[in-house]
């Protein structure tokens, strides 16, 4: 909790702040599942899908501003919303002493663990059972068997659920454990703030330290030298310590460009094993469990749809139900198809752009522009290569499901900052400049004829 981010530190803040001010069913609707994503130039808060980020600027976009400018201090500035998230519901990142007691009243500490990510409410189907049993395995003996443990697989498939999962079942019978949760994003973001502040030696004992270290997206560690130097020591401390490590990310270690071979190596050593898109049985017995949690329940035949129309991911599904029950809660009306296909429109829409890829998007501006994808991806900044690069960035953004640091790394280690830079020129571009508009449209019709 002493070390949160900024940007955690700043939506925490503002969230009290806005409790205060509005009602505990509203707050408890809209705002309890909000997540602060990142904070450079403008704040951007992470919400399950376009129909939440919608109502909320229309409702509260003045409320949220105000909170934010008397949590940060600052009179000037902006935030905006990125859709595609997880709802996160925990008040605090670290579950506190009560909440997680061991028998002999010693308390272990988890920080950052979401407390409904636990396998109770994981449901297990083909493409998941054998991830979800070597999570359970290593949740009932950390350290013991499966060290490493590194599951990969696409966005939103329950890699984050399944090892925080096993980090619940952990605590439970340990005492004095402690549990570092947290994604490459941050753990680099803590690095580079331990070096800025002369506080290396805080950075290294604080994550090894941990008895249970899990790491989310270790794909970013590519093309970090200095990151990859501290992780692989870190990495090496824990292990020879018989302490448990839980890595996730979106491909298998191998696969992960510009990662060092002794970190492959290292990665590689315990249980590799990947997660699936879940099959149409499991998305509906997925369906069927959320709604649980709902008071608003909806029929079988619009469970099949959802299902049915919705099939990549497990976010994107959960999305959709939530999106159906909000609108049902707050219009007083009864879903039915006719009402639900209406508005899971856009979803269906996004979820057939989910299918087109960034290395397809890379091939197709690469084609157009009688470029090798190289060039897209390397340093060269001459305007023949640079505008290119920019509109491929751009439709990355508006045609696939990656995320923007996911864009980003995708382009040759670039950040997300200069992914959104290349997104707004070009989208300004796109409306001042007809030739351009033409172009980007003849790409993008070539991509969604593929």
């Amino acid at each position: 909790m002493d070390q949160l981010l900024v940007k955690d530190k700043i939506w925490l803040n503002a969230r009290n702040i806005l409790r205060q001010q509005l009602n505990d069913d509203i707050f408890n609707r809209w705002f309890r599942s909000i997540k602060a994503i990142s904070y450079e130039g403008e704040f951007v808060l992470g919400v399950s899908d376009d129909f939440f980020a919608d109502w909320l600027e229309e409702h509260y976009y003045n409320e949220i501003s105000s909170a934010l400018k008397q949590a940060s201090e600052k009179n000037d500035i902006t935030f905006r919303f990125e859709v595609g998230y997880v709802p996160a519901t925990e008040e605090h990142p670290v579950v506190s002493a009560e909440e997680n007691p061991t028998e002999n009243g010693e308390v272990p500490e988890i920080r950052n663990c979401n407390s409904k990510f636990t396998f109770d409410t994981f449901v297990v189907g083909d493409g998941n059972n054998f991830a979800y049993s070597a999570a359970m395995a290593v949740g009932q003996a950390p350290g013991a068997s499966f060290n490493p443990l590194f599951i990969y697989g696409g966005t939103g498939l329950g890699k984050t659920h399944l090892i925080q999962a096993a980090a619940h079942v952990a605590v439970k019978t340990k005492k004095k454990f402690i549990v570092e949760y947290l994604t490459c994003e941050e753990l680099l973001n803590f690095y580079i703030e331990s070096l800025t502040n002369k506080k290396a030696g805080e950075f290294r004992k604080r994550f090894r330290s941990a008895d249970m270290l899990l790491v989310d997206d270790v794909q970013f560690l590519a093309n970090k030298k200095e990151l990859q130097e501290e992780f692989f020591n870190t990495f090496n401390a824990l292990y020879n310590d018989n302490k448990q490590i839980v890595l996730t990310s979106d491909r298998s270690p191998s696969e992960i460009n510009g990662l060092e071979s002794r970190l492959v190596s290292r990665f590689e050593s315990g249980l590799t094993t990947d997660i699936q898109p879940p099959s149409m049985e499991t998305r509906l017995a997925i369906l069927r469990k959320k709604q649980e949690e709902q008071t608003i329940k909806l029929s079988d035949e619009i469970l099949y749809f959802i299902a049915n129309k919705i099939t990549s991911n497990v976010r994107r599904l959960e999305g959709a139900l939530v999106r159906l029950t909000a609108f049902s809660s707050m219009s007083g009306a009864k879903m039915d198809l006719d009402v639900a296909e209406r508005l899971l429109h856009p979803m269906v829409i996004q979820e057939n752009a989910a299918k087109i890829t960034i290395d397809m998007v890379q091939k197709k501006v690469a084609e157009y522009y009688d470029l090798r994808v190289n060039d897209l991806l390397g340093e060269r900044r001459p305007k023949n290569i640079a505008y290119p690069r920019m509109i491929a960035m751009y439709l990355a953004r508006e045609m696939t499901d990656n995320s923007l640091p996911e864009i980003g790394e995708a382009f040759g280690g670039r950040t997300h900052a200069t992914v959104i830079n290349a997104v707004n020129r070009v989208r300004k571009e796109r409306a001042k400049d007809k030739s351009i508009d033409n172009s980007v449209s003849f790409i993008k019709r070539q991509l969604q004829n593929i």
